[in-house]
C-alpha cells in the first residue's frame, strides 16, 4: 500500500510539472505592436513601374514591457477598410490592388526571451500594370495572437506606402472632362478619354476658332508631352477639320493656367506629339487656335483621343 501511495505521489508531481510546462504564457493584445521606425505608422517605399520585379517588404511584431516568457505566433493581415483613415491623416492614397501583392509570409514568431519577432513578408508583383505617379497604400493590422483574434491589437494600423514612379505610358483611369468650349451633336467631349479612336469630340460647326477642351486628371501627373489623335474617317487631310495651331496650358487648381507652348499642326499617321518638356499638373487645357475648315465650310475640329507621354 505504501508503495502505491509513493507511486501516486510521484505521478502527481510529474503531472504537475508537465502541466506547468504546457501552460502557454498569455500575451496581452495591447502589449504588442507592428514595429515602426521613429514612432511613425508608415513605411514608404519607391516602386518603379516600368517593368515587373519582385519587391519584398518585411515587418516585425514588437513586444513592449520586456522579453517574452514564452513563444508566441502573431499573424498580420491587410485591412482595406482603413484606407479612409490613411487619407484623413495623410492625403491622397490609393489601395494597392489585391492582384499586385502577395502576403507570402503573414505569420511571425516571437521566441521566449525576445521582445521582437522574425519578419512577415509581403511581395509586390505586376508593377507594370499599375498607374504611375500614384501613392499606393497597403493598410496592415495584427489579425491574431496565438490564433486568437484580438480587437485591441487590430486597432493599430501600419501603412505600407508604395510611391509609383514613371510609367511606360500614362493611363486615363481617373481622368474627367473639366470643361469644353462647345460640342456638335452627339460628338461629346468624353469621347477623347475612352481609349477608342473610333469615337471623337467635334466642336460646334457654327462657331469659330479658338475651341478648347480641358481635362481634370484628379491627381498630380508628371509628363513630357501631349498626344492627340484624329479619327480615321476624316481621311487626313482630305476633309479638313484638324488644327493648324495648338496651345497647351496646365494648372494645379483648374483656375490659374500656365502656358506650356503653342505648336504648329503636324499630323502623321492620324496623330501628333506636342513636346511640352517636363510638366507636373492636375489639369490640362488643349486649345485649337486655328484649323483647316471641315469640308472647306465649317470651322470645327475633330479629335478622337488626347493622351500624355511620361
Amino acid at each position: 500500500m505504501k508503495l502505491q501511495y509513493r507511486l501516486l505521489f510521484c505521478f502527481l508531481i510529474l503531472f504537475s510539472a508537465c502541466s506547468k510546462d504546457n501552460i502557454k504564457s498569455v500575451l496581452p493584445a495591447d502589449n504588442i505592436s507592428i514595429q515602426a521606425s521613429s514612432g511613425t505608422d508608415t513605411l514608404v517605399t519607391a516602386m518603379p513601374v516600368l517593368k515587373d520585379s519582385v519587391i519584398v517588404v518585411g515587418l516585425k511584431a514588437k513586444l513592449s514591457g520586456g522579453a517574452s516568457t514564452g513563444e508566441h505566433w502573431v499573424t498580420f493581415a491587410v485591412d482595406t477598410t482603413k484606407i479612409d483613415d490613411y487619407n484623413s491623416a495623410y492625403g491622397n492614397g490609393t489601395l494597392l490592388p489585391s492582384n499586385a501583392y502577395l502576403f507570402y509570409k503573414p505569420t511571425c514568431h516571437i521566441v521566449a526571451g525576445s521582445d521582437m519577432s522574425d519578419s512577415v513578408q509581403i511581395n509586390i508583383i505586376q508593377e507594370s500594370k499599375l498607374d504611375g505617379y500614384i501613392d499606393y497604400v497597403v493598410p496592415i493590422v495584427i489579425q491574431s495572437i496565438d490564433g486568437n483574434v484580438q480587437d485591441i491589437a487590430k486597432e493599430q494600423v501600419f501603412y505600407v506606402v508604395f510611391k509609383a514612379g514613371k510609367p511606360t505610358f500614362i493611363r486615363k483611369t481617373k481622368w474627367t472632362i473639366a470643361g469644353v468650349s462647345s460640342i456638335y451633336s452627339s460628338f461629346v467631349a468624353t469621347n477623347i478619354l475612352d481609349n477608342n479612336t473610333a469615337t471623337y469630340w467635334v466642336s460646334n460647326i457654327t462657331q469659330s476658332m479658338p475651341q478648347w477642351i480641358a481635362i481634370n486628371f484628379n491627381q498630380e501627373i508628371s509628363f513630357s508631352a501631349v498626344t492627340y489623335n484624329l479619327p480615321a474617317n476624316l481621311h487626313y487631310p482630305t476633309y479638313g477639320g484638324y488644327s493648324t495651331s495648338i496651345k497647351i496650358e496646365t494648372s494645379m487648381d483648374g483656375t490659374n493656367w500656365t502656358d506650356n507652348g503653342t505648336f504648329a499642326g503636324d499630323i502623321s499617321n492620324n496623330m501628333q506629339t506636342l513636346n511640352t518638356g517636363e510638366v507636373t499638373a492636375k489639369y490640362l487645357r488643349f486649345t485649337s487656335l486655328s484649323c483647316v475648315p471641315y469640308v472647306s465650310a465649317y470651322n470645327a475640329i475633330f479629335i478622337s483621343e488626347i493622351g500624355l507621354v511620361p
